[in-house]
């Protein structure tokens, strides 16, 4: 691109340059002054691409050094954040321990089964001293 803009930028100038009968004319002197600014305008841009393409290739590697690091840091974390927001529930007819997630308990929607009895637990019976937490402090799963 820069060099087509170039190649036409040099054969005005060329013109200019050639016309030795008009040189002493404003608007000789206008043009000639007008090819020097959009060279010089030519030439930042060009440069600010370069800028800009060694910008992203720099982002773009400290970007995959990132992900890297986030897996080596966070590897063990992702597999906690399952179990976090699931907890236990006693089912008051045979006694078994049941899984829930701890969204489904805001839900009025969702019917919970046990699934030794099949009885409907009623979220709304569900006491907080019922409720034990699936992760321990290790973090590691009941």
């Amino acid at each position: 691109m820069f060099e087509s803009i170039k190649r036409d930028l040099s054969f005005i100038q060329g013109l200019l340059e050639g016309d030795l009968n008009h040189q002493h004319h404003v608007e000789y002197r206008g043009l000639s002054r007008l090819a020097d600014v959009v060279d010089l305008l030519v030439e930042s841009v060009e440069q600010l691409e370069r800028r800009l393409t060694e910008l992203e290739e720099y982002v773009e590697t400290i970007d995959e050094d990132l992900n890297e690091l986030e897996l080596l840091c966070y590897e063990d974390d992702d597999e906690l954040d399952e179990w976090e927001h699931e907890i236990e529930v006693t089912c008051p007819e045979c006694g078994e321990d049941v899984t829930i997630d701890e969204d489904d308990l805001d839900d009025d929607n969702v019917e919970l089964l046990c699934p030794k009895c099949h009885t409907v637990l009623d979220i709304e019976e569900i006491e907080e001293d019922e409720i034990e937490d699936v992760i321990n402090e290790d973090g590691e799963r009941k």
